[in-house]
């Protein structure tokens, strides 16, 4: 990308929980020794912002600049279902597994469960079947993203899936006027599913049971709210960033492998704005060794970091937005890199 290149100007670079290990002790200690130079250099030349505490939707929308947080399984619906209603009220509902602990039960996500589509869909066909009285029915979007769609809005408030996974759920459960019914809803499931032959199967080979349902996501779309995004892109697989661009009129696509071949792909576009959004390698952070996390670190380093800042010193980039997680947010323009007294630092003390 060259600087009369009128594409690239304004990057947003987003990888969530990135650097959320190093605020524990342990974590600390991991990352000085890991040398990463170049992400060391952007951050200490930074204008350094605090980040609230926010779900990966909110901030999402915050990043996308969205005066509301875009309600999840309408966003996520339209790029997922393929008669999607901007009108309906939408729920999502998260096959999963529910683990008992004593006098309660641990959700584990379904990240963690491998479910494949023939599994999804045999389980998606009882649920109807059993619920088809009650005129509930799911609407598949993949193996893990199931959805309800309603005509009117309910009276609903749910907790989001990654709040309550590998937590107690006793006091989790959907709140509302129907809280009963949902609640009794899930319950049935963990029967009805508990007998299923795709438990059956997954029982006889040691693998984890998909026993349970979790309702949320719920809203309608305020289409009035919208903030349209015509000279954007946003570079990421993740449904809701998908549907997000697509409700906002904005390009898409998946993320490059690296620096090099976004600024490749981002040539042949007309757009001035870019949210790049990665994802680690590792399902979750809580299922990675710390192996992992290291080599993912300086993976990053050499493939987006350096041509980060390489963009920022030759100007090719006008500004540059960096959030990873550990509560901050990092805002860069080539003035920056002029910054000589920012000597390079920790990334504890960033």
């Amino acid at each position: 990308m060259t600087q009369s290149d009128n594409v690239g100007q304004a990057v947003t670079f987003w990888l969530p929980e990135l650097l959320s290990p190093i605020q524990s002790a342990e974590g600390s200690a991991l990352i000085k020794s890991v040398a990463l130079p170049h992400l060391q250099t952007l951050l200490s030349k930074a204008d350094v912002f605090s980040a609230k505490k926010a779900t990966f939707h909110q901030k999402a929308s915050y990043l996308f600049h969205q005066p509301d947080c875009l309600p999840v399984a309408s966003t996520m619906a339209a790029t997922q279902i393929a008669d999607y209603d901007s009108n309906a009220f939408w729920l999502r509902v998260e096959p999963l597994q529910m683990v008992p602990d004593r006098d309660t039960l641990v959700l584990i996500p379904p990240q963690d469960l491998a479910i494949t589509e023939a599994e999804s869909k045999a389980l998606i066909d009882t649920f109807n079947a059993h619920f088809e009285l009650d005129r509930v029915q799911l609407e598949y979007g993949s193996s893990q993203d199931w959805y309800l769609r309603i005509v009117q809005p309910i009276d609903i408030q749910t907790v989001p899936l990654e709040q309550a996974s590998y937590q107690s759920v006793n006091e989790l459960y959907p709140q509302g006027n129907a809280a009963t019914y949902w609640h009794q809803m899930m319950n049935e499931v963990q029967m009805l599913f508990y007998t299923h032959p795709v438990n059956e199967a997954r029982r006889e080979k040691g693998w984890p049971e998909i026993n349970s349902i979790w309702i949320w996501g719920e809203g309608q779309l305020k289409v009035d709210r919208l903030n349209p995004r015509d000279n954007a892109c946003i570079w990421s697989a993740h449904p809701y960033l998908q549907g997000m661009a697509q409700l906002t009129n904005a390009s898409a696509f998946e993320t490059p492998k690296n620096y090099q071949a976004w600024t490749e792909l981002a040539d042949k576009t007309q757009n001035q704005h870019h949210l790049i959004h990665l994802e680690p390698p590792y399902q979750t952070l809580q299922n990675s060794t710390e192996q992992e996390w290291q080599s993912f670190l300086l993976e990053l380093e050499e493939q987006w970091f350096s041509g980060l800042l390489m963009a920022l010193r030759q100007k090719e980039i006008t500004s540059l937005f960096i959030d990873l997680g550990n509560q901050k947010r990092y805002y860069l323009t080539p003035k920056h890199m002029k910054r000589f007294w920012r000597f390079k630092k920790s990334l504890t003390k960033v």
